[in-house]
């Protein structure tokens, strides 16, 4: 996280006074608005509280009275086809974001974009930060939780581990590792499932948050994608000759070899991790699902050598749910 920004900026407000984190946003809404962006009537320098100038509303109903409290990230739409997005003010730092954009820039190009097996969320715009040297901002599609809403069958479960050990196995092929998978790192384009846009905070509310709105189709019959998100610690080797041994202890899940100050295979990382979520995330929804335990075993080992490769990882769980149904 920008930690910069934390310090200079104070996160509290009320419904009616904007935090200094939001404030920082609205300095930048005229260049958003001048790249393609429109924030959220919160966001606009004249904003005037809805419930300001009609007294019958109640200010908790009211959509601008909620403070998302985007510290390096606030939700937009882009003018030209009202796509809704996610913006991320990225500045680099010594231990996180070196390589953010390029990876992203990467993933996004032409070679790779369209690769079935891509789960690199989209880079769709970046832009350089006014005043933050090095500063960027990324624009990349609005995706949410990938365990909301949550999982109805065993397929749906399976679908997503496959896609994710696709995902994760075509980043190792292109010599590129994630290094902080997490629940929080991996979203879901859960937009198909619903007839009509969800507010970019409250998603199981409407845009004008004055309804709940529910889920119309499955998982499975809409095909939803997932995706890895938050490059912070992604690094690129793109010189085969150079060792792929990195250093550092920074992430959401630390494997083992992470925590004793010696440089380490972040591929084998990047699998250490992924079991972890399976063992942590996963197993717990259904006592049916006790059938990845010997994989999310095998993968936390916490020799790094005796974990398995992500192929091997990936045919023992599409093994694991052979024959189940539902």
């Amino acid at each position: 996280m920008d930690n910069h920004l934390q310090n200079t900026y104070d996160i509290l407000s009320s419904d009616e006074k904007r935090s200094g984190v939001e404030e920082r946003w609205v300095s930048f809404q005229p260049y958003l608005l001048s790249k393609g962006y429109r924030l959220r009537p919160r966001y606009q320098p004249n904003w005037v509280p809805s419930w300001k100038t009609n007294t019958d509303l109640c200010v908790s109903d009211c959509e601008d009275s909620k403070d998302s409290m985007p510290v390096r990230v606030l939700d937009a739409t882009r003018a030209a086809d009202n796509l809704q997005v996610i913006i991320k003010m990225l500045v680099p730092e010594q231990t996180e974001g070196q390589n953010e954009l390029a990876v992203l820039e990467r993933f996004s190009s032409p070679e790779l974009k369209d690769h079935p097996d891509n789960h690199v969320v989209r880079c769709l715009d970046s832009f350089p930060i006014p005043g933050e040297q090095s500063g960027y901002f990324i624009v990349m599609p609005l995706l949410g939780g990938y365990r909301d809403p949550p999982f109805r069958t065993l397929a749906e479960v399976h679908d997503f581990l496959q896609q994710i050990f696709k995902g994760l196995i075509f980043m190792h092929e292109n010599s590129t590792v994630h290094c902080d998978i997490a629940s929080a790192n991996i979203m879901m384009d859960s937009r198909p499932l619903y007839n009509e846009p969800f507010h970019p905070v409250y998603q199981t509310l409407s845009l004008d948050i004055q309804r709940r709105i529910y889920p119309k189709y499955s998982r499975l019959e809409k095909r939803v994608r997932y995706y890895f998100i938050d490059m912070g610690f992604a690094t690129w080797f793109p010189d085969p000759s150079v060792p792929r041994l990195l250093t550092g202890k920074l992430a959401r899940i630390l494997a083992p070899e992470q925590k004793i100050n010696q440089p380490y295979d972040p591929f084998l990382v990047d699998i250490y991790q992924l079991g972890t979520v399976i063992k942590q995330d996963l197993i717990p929804l259904n006592k049916t699902l006790d059938l990845l335990k010997l994989l999310a075993e095998e993968m936390t080992r916490s020799d790094p050598s005796a974990r398995p490769t992500l192929a091997h990882a990936q045919r023992t769980m599409n093994t694991a749910f052979l024959g189940l149904s539902g």
